[in-house]
């Protein structure tokens, strides 16, 4: 099994020469979590695969940040330890990686205020073109109270299927173009059973 899996966790120390130099020398590799189960399981394979393109489709500077480590640390930890209950995964990485990003959307969902403006990030209380219809602000709003990995959230394929589709549009909007994940295809595909 090859060492330099998707989702590794290592710790590289790195040597630049110069600050503004592209080639630089590394000094020790040390692997800190290698994934077993998700190289070995088609459905963690997928989850890995679309999570890594979507985390380096977002961040393309490199920049010392603790909290997003932990998080992301744990993303890999539940995905890797998870026997069961992990379709859903990531889903949740995605929302909960819009802490991260300045752009969570606000939970103000009620009686009132029940359909989701992708635009304003918020629930408000008329529909229109620009907004989510009932069903999916209700499960919306279910995906933004979860406070972790491990929360259940019991939706079924068509359900996983339209919160991806409003969190890629969600991004698309607050973030950056996302019409252009590849490995989207083959986690709508995978999961398709």
């Amino acid at each position: 099994m090859a060492m330099f899996q998707p989702l590794s966790v290592v710790k590289i120390d790195v040597y630049r020469k110069k600050e503004n130099a592209q080639i630089h020398r590394i000094g020790n590799i040390a692997f800190q979590l290698v994934p077993t189960s998700i190289p070995q399981n088609i459905y963690k394979s997928t989850i890995a695969l679309f999570v890594s393109e979507i985390t380096n489709h977002i961040f393309k500077e490199e920049e010392y940040n603790p909290d997003f480590f932990h998080f992301f640390k744990t993303f890999i930890s539940t995905l890797e330890e998870s026997t069961e209950n992990y379709s859903n995964l990531h889903i949740l990485y995605m929302i909960h990686l819009a802490h991260f990003l300045g752009v969570f959307p606000e939970n103000n969902y009620n009686s009132q205020n029940k359909y989701f403006s992708v635009e304003k990030a918020q629930f408000v209380p008329t529909s229109d073109l620009n907004t989510l219809d009932e069903e999916s602000s209700s499960l919306l709003s279910q995906l933004i109270s979860t406070q972790s990995f491990s929360d259940e959230l019991p939706l079924n394929h068509h359900q996983r299927q339209n919160l991806l589709s409003i969190l890629l549009l969600y991004y698309n909007v607050h973030v950056c173009d996302m019409q252009n994940i590849k490995s989207l295809d083959v986690l709508k595909m995978v999961f398709e059973n």
